[in-house]
């Protein structure tokens, strides 16, 4: 077992000021180059997450995301500032569940679950290049 200090209740809110790297780029329409894109919050989810918890690790360790389900409930203008809030629900083994909200000043965007497991450094490069079938 990993000794970590990841525990359940952990709390972290992290913020952002959106900007336009944020937004959807369409090739058929400008509409949307105004608004924050999911994969732009997927993204601030995961560095959230990341900051959180690899710093609760061994160091030789870290987190990767195994899961992510979100449901993305209402439209952020670029520009708005967005707070990542996570919350550590559920340990087992080596997977931390969790409880994911997203929200801009005028409420939640989104909210989800993010399930991340905790693995070696050397290991996760390991079975990476032993999938590479190009690689020795």
């Amino acid at each position: 077992m990993i000794k970590h200090q990841i525990k359940e209740g952990l709390t972290i809110t992290d913020t952002k000021k959106t900007t336009t790297n944020d937004a959807h780029s369409s090739s058929n329409t400008g509409t949307l180059d105004y608004l924050v894109s999911t994969p732009s919050i997927v993204i601030m989810i995961i560095d959230t997450a990341t900051h959180m918890l690899d710093k609760l690790l061994p160091a030789d360790y870290i987190t990767v995301g195994k899961k992510i389900e979100l449901l993305h409930e209402h439209p952020s203008i670029i520009g708005e500032t967005i707070s990542v809030k996570l919350t550590v629900e559920k340990i087992t083994g080596h997977s931390v569940l969790l409880n994911v909200e997203v929200a801009d000043l005028r409420g939640i965007v989104c909210s989800g679950k993010h399930e991340r497991a905790i693995i070696n450094k050397e290991k996760l490069l390991e079975i990476a290049y032993m999938r590479d079938p190009d690689f020795l």
